[in-house]
């Protein structure tokens, strides 16, 4: 019994060993990859960069310098336009490489196109105004430049990173193969002779390859980052901006369709409720003040119901006003909104809402989301909790609802989601809904501040 107890801890931790040791190895090994991988990449992408680049130019600018010379008599027209076209191309490419090579894409910005009704006069010049042509001829004229410079810094760098083994090794085979006194080295020329001046050489060989491959790595970031951010600056910057824009439409397009979906259901709500309420309490006053000289009892019956019914229509009119933002909400902020909205809510509900800056038009969207969701809650989801978090996290404020009610919640066409989604994306914010059948709905709106 003894020899076994003691066997067993000796085996269990001998057995652990290598699961400790093991992702060490894997990170040094995974490094080794990343370090030799980058290095190869660089010098993979700068010879056809270098070569490409010096076409490029050239075709570019003798089909530019041509196309201005002859466009007096139409003729430099196509000729402008072939040139732009082989700096897209040429542009094309370079995407390309960056992708498959420095695995570092370049996002393609959408071209200018003609109007559908345009003639073909029009269609054949639409590439003349577009700006990102005329920034595609531009970069063939800095790619030059900097491939120009780039390089020869990596082959010299690559060179001299397999001189760490190739000089020593062709010094060796040289001073074997040449008579003796014509192979003079920098041992030599030193001073020395002999098995200490080979020695002597052959070690300053060694450093100087080895400190080219040691500096290789940080060089090829560079290298590799610098025609990166060129290639982005002229190729992909109208991108961002293309999709900045497109952003603000679809916002735009979704606020405009939220507030008509609004207006509309407010109107329709209006119509059908207190409105009706009080045409028909004005016409019970009226009934009231003719019978109150003949029939004072009956009289006060009708006052009696009319103030009822005014109580009722009031109590529709607060549900209508839900989703507008109320006066306690700029008087005392939006914490104090929220308890309030909660303190309203069928459902019981707890807010967590620290005091926090943010902008006015944040703070009616995240009162709107939560108004919408705990009127949800309360009439659809059968919840006996609500809770409602707010935050803000990297510029943006996080808006969560939860509650335990049987789920089943989705955003489509015609349910308070959709609006409530049209709502949130008219703020340039986004809304996701995770309602598994039978275990509750979680809500969770996410809204820029600097929207």
């Amino acid at each position: 019994m003894t020899s076994s107890s003691t066997h067993a801890p000796a085996s269990t931790t001998g057995s652990t060993m290598p699961v400790d040791r093991a992702p060490e190895a894997d990170r040094r090994r995974g490094f080794l990859a990343h370090w030799a991988g980058t290095i190869v990449r660089a010098f993979l992408y700068a010879v056809p960069a270098f070569v490409l680049g010096i076409v490029g130019f050239v075709l570019t600018i003798t089909l530019l310098a041509v196309g201005v010379g002859t466009v007096v008599v139409w003729v430099g027209l196509p000729i402008l336009i072939a040139a732009l076209m082989v700096a897209r191309g040429f542009a094309g490419a370079e995407r390309g490489m960056q992708r498959v090579l420095l695995q570092r894409p370049l996002p393609r910005p959408m071209r200018r196109r003609a109007a559908p009704d345009a003639g073909w006069v029009r269609r054949m010049l639409t590439p003349l105004a577009d700006p990102q042509s005329w920034l595609d001829c531009l970069w063939t004229l800095v790619h030059l430049l900097l491939s120009a410079v780039t390089f020869p810094v990596m082959v010299a760098w690559f060179a001299g990173a397999l001189g760490t083994v190739l000089a020593p090794l062709a010094s060796i085979i040289l001073r074997l193969v040449l008579p003796a006194g014509e192979m003079n080295g920098l041992g030599e020329l030193l001073g020395f002779d002999g098995a200490l001046a080979t020695g002597i050489d052959l070690g300053l060989q060694f450093a100087g390859g080895l400190f080219f491959l040691l500096t290789a790595y940080p060089v090829a970031r560079g290298v590799t980052s610098v025609h990166h951010a060129v290639g982005y600056g002229l190729l992909s910057s109208r991108f961002e901006e293309q999709q900045r824009l497109a952003r603000t439409e679809e916002s735009r397009d979704a606020g405009r369709a939220a507030e008509s979906e609004s207006l509309r259901r407010l109107e329709r709500d209006l119509h059908d409720g207190p409105q009706q309420g009080i045409v028909r309490a004005t016409m019970d006053l009226a009934r009231a003040e003719r019978l109150a000289p003949s029939d004072p009892e009956r009289s006060r019956r009708i006052l009696a119901e009319t103030r009822e019914m005014l109580g009722t229509t009031l109590e529709d009119l607060r549900r209508l006003s839900r989703g507008i933002a109320p006066p306690i909400l700029v008087d005392r902020g939006l914490a104090a909104a929220l308890a309030e909205r909660a303190a309203l809510c069928p459902v019981p509900a707890t807010v967590d809402c620290p005091e926090i800056d943010l902008p006015e038009h944040v703070e009616i969207g995240i009162y709107y989301v939560v108004s919408e969701a705990l009127a949800n809650a309360a009439k659809h989801s059968g919840a006996s909790a609500v809770q409602v978090r707010v935050s803000r996290e990297a510029g943006s404020a996080r808006t969560v609802i939860v509650d335990d009610g049987r789920g089943g919640a989705s955003i489509s066409a015609g349910h308070g989601l959709a609006g409530l989604a049209g709502r949130v994306a008219s703020l340039e914010g986004t809304l996701q809904v995770d309602s598994p059948a039978g275990q509750g709905t979680r809500i969770e709106a996410v809204i820029p501040c600097a929207s």
